[in-house]
């Protein structure tokens, strides 16, 4: 990855978290298990994985990314989105071959899955190490997999808007292998 597409993905995170502290906070609504709305980088790493040249780059966006959502949520577990954000994000970058990357339908499921993958494991620890339950066992399981839902019907929407922008990201577009 060369230094000005970089410096162009931390720009694209940074607005990622200002859109999703500001704007992004209408989107959530309230369900008997708690808060439920869209994690929007989460939609970016999802765009990351699928098209990005390299698999280094791939994972290196994805730390970039989890890091941005460490810094926003502060709490336990510090670091561990940014490893599962990269872990994932090189997880989809391996298995892209086999997917057909521009469709809606592909980038729902794999952003329903990277959504699992990451924040099941993260409440998981928040509910096992660090013993915040939050009301119950399976309320912070429930509202992960609500999260994991809207996020996945949102993706397709920013890979859609990342896609235009794909020239700037990227130093060559990537192709299936």
């Amino acid at each position: 990855m060369r230094w000005f597409h970089f410096i162009i993905l931390i720009f694209v995170a940074l607005m990622g978290i200002v859109v999703q502290t500001t704007a992004g906070q209408l989107l959530w609504f309230r369900t008997p298990v708690g808060w439920v709305g869209p994690e929007l980088l989460a939609a970016v790493a999802v765009f990351v994985g699928l098209f990005a040249p390299r698999a280094t780059d791939a994972a290196l966006a994805g730390w970039m990314l989890g890091f941005a959502v460490d810094m926003t949520l502060s709490g336990g577990g510090a670091g561990l989105p940014a490893l599962l954000y990269a872990a994932g994000c090189a997880g989809i970058f391996q298995i892209r071959g086999v997917l057909f990357r521009e469709k809606a339908l592909t980038q729902m499921v794999i952003g329903f899955v990277f959504c699992v993958f990451v924040y099941e494991i993260w409440t998981a620890c928040d509910v096992l190490i660090f013993g915040r339950t939050g009301g119950g066992y399976f309320r912070p399981i429930l509202q992960t997999l609500g999260l994991s839902i809207y996020t996945a019907v949102l993706t397709p929407l920013v890979c859609a808007v990342l896609k235009r922008f794909q020239k700037f990201l990227w130093v060559a577009r990537s192709s299936r292998t």
